[in-house]
Parts: C-alpha cells; sequence; structure tokens
C-alpha cells in the first residue's frame, strides 16, 4: 500500500528550490515491493536501495526512463506530468508500490541499475524519445524497455516538452503486453545537463578547432623550418652578392686600372737633374746678350 507521505512528496507536489544540483526519483511497480519516499537522499544511498528492489526480479517489463536536465520544481504543475503523477501518486491501484525521492543529490547510476536487471535474464528494447516514435508491440518478458528522452528546452516551451515526454511514457507503458511492470524514472540536475550540452557544442565546432588545430601545426612546422638555419653559415643564410654591387665592383676595378696605367707613365718620365740649373757657360751668356 501506499504512503500517506508520498501524496505530499510524489514528483514535487510543491515547487522546491532548496537545492540547485538534485533531481526528483520515482520508482514504481505493480508487483508489492518494500514502498518509502523521502525529500531528500544521495544518488548512492538511493542506489543501494532501488538494486535491493529490483534484483529480486520483480515483473515482466522493466521501463528504465532517463530524463537529464530537470529540477523537482519542473514537476510542480500538475499539467507537466499527469500520468507520471497519478502512478506515483496513487491514482492507479494497480500500482502496489512506490519509491519517490524529491531531490536526489548527485547522478544516480542508471548504468549499475540496466546491470542488475539483466541479471534477471532480461532483453533491451533501446527508445529513442527524440524520434518521437516507439514499437507498437514488444516480445515477451522479461524486457528492459529503455527509454532516453533529450534535454528539457528552456522557457515556456519547457512545461510543454515535459507534458509531450510524460505522454510518450503512457503510450509505451500502456502497449505493454504484461500487466506486470516496472517503471523507474530516472534524472539528472540541470547543471549536468548544460554542462553536457557544452561540450556536444564543442563538438559540433569541431571544424572551426581543426581549423585552429592547422594553423598551429603550421606555426609549429615553420618554427621548425627556421630551426636548422641557426646551424648553417651566414653565406648561406643571407645574399652578399647582387647584381648591382657585380657591377659598382666590375667599374671599380676598371677605374682602377686606368689609374694604374697613369700613375705608372708618370713615373716613368725621366728629366736629368741639370735640366733645372743655370747654365753659366760663354756660348749662353752669348745668346742673352
Amino acid at each position: 500500500m501506499l504512503s500517506t507521505p508520498l501524496l505530499l512528496l510524489a514528483l514535487g507536489a510543491a515547487a522546491v528550490e532548496g537545492f540547485k544540483d538534485t533531481s526528483p526519483f520515482v520508482l514504481f511497480s505493480t508487483a508489492d515491493l518494500p514502498s518509502s519516499s523521502s525529500q531528500v537522499r544521495s544518488a548512492d544511498a538511493l542506489l543501494d536501495d532501488v538494486l535491493a528492489r529490483v534484483k529480486t526480479c520483480p515483473s515482466d517489463y522493466y521501463v528504465l526512463v532517463s530524463q537529464p536536465g530537470v529540477h523537482a520544481s519542473d514537476y510542480s504543475d500538475r499539467k507537466a506530468t499527469p500520468w507520471l503523477r497519478g502512478k506515483a501518486a496513487g491514482a492507479d491501484k494497480s500500482i502496489l508500490s512506490n519509491l519517490t525521492v524529491t531531490e536526489v543529490s548527485g547522478v544516480l547510476d542508471s548504468a549499475a541499475i540496466r546491470k542488475a536487471l539483466k541479471d534477471c535474464g532480461t532483453q533491451v528494447t533501446e527508445v529513442d524519445a527524440s524520434t518521437g516514435s516507439y514499437p507498437l508491440k514488444y516480445e515477451p518478458g522479461p524486457r528492459i524497455i529503455d527509454i532516453s528522452f533529450p534535454v528539457l528546452p528552456t522557457g515556456a516551451r519547457r512545461a510543454q516538452q515535459l507534458a509531450e515526454n510524460d505522454a510518450f511514457l503512457a503510450g509505451i507503458v500502456d502497449r505493454l503486453s504484461s500487466d506486470k511492470y516496472t517503471v523507474i524514472y530516472v534524472t539528472s540536475p540541470r547543471e549536468d545537463a548544460e554542462r553536457d550540452n557544452f561540450v556536444y557544442q564543442s563538438e559540433q565546432n569541431g571544424f572551426e578547432e581543426s581549423r585552429h588545430i592547422e594553423l598551429k601545426r603550421n606555426l609549429r612546422d615553420n618554427s621548425q623550418e627556421d630551426g636548422p638555419k641557426g646551424s648553417q653559415s651566414v653565406f648561406e643564410k643571407y645574399q652578399f652578392l647582387s647584381s648591382g654591387i657585380f657591377m659598382g665592383l666590375f667599374t671599380s676595378l676598371i677605374c682602377l686600372g686606368i689609374l694604374y696605367v697613369g700613375l705608372s707613365a708618370l713615373l716613368s718620365l725621366e728629366v736629368p737633374y741639370a735640366a733645372y740649373e743655370k747654365d753659366t757657360s760663354p756660348g749662353a751668356q752669348k745668346k742673352q746678350q
């Protein structure tokens, strides 16, 4: 039987804003399992409690739901998840047990729950809720129906998307071929979903990042090419003889040749010292007279 406090705690019956890094958890089953509800629990303690319930293999179908990026306040509106709220609050008399935690601190390990259910000899049917379609019929159990919902959008669209997800889940459970089922509704906090979304957007920008990587690689290659030049000689790194310098040197050699010939001609002249002396002979004196 469902406990009376469950009616107050089930799926955020009141808007809870005490912890921003928490999210709700719901487990309900048509099997008679220990039922308990609480306001706040750690993810590790809750996981041990869930594994203790599912290891008995109580159902033919196990609907494992993953809803990232939510908070208990998202479920405060009765129109957000009417089907899930009704199941958790005891509106369906076929539900004999319920485990509801309004705020789970940390992220519950869905993989550990899935592994424990596989020990019951179950087969797995994965359903991608982002496509908006699901099988109309499921093979006989024991079977895990693994449903993955996308991260909720922000703004006014958020509550509408949560309501559509609730209707999607209701349609899957209504098509089960057995009335022995267990629904495990696992959520994750908004902060974790925003972090994952940031990583996804970074992957979307992989092309831009690859361009940056190529640019860095080119810069690194250029620096590597400049490295060996440091060990080269000065004559290998620089050009010392251009056409202008060559023409200037050639002209200078010609001018030096001309200068050498001129100086050589001047130095070859021979003048006797007597040419600069005054002639005192009688014949020279007669000529002067």
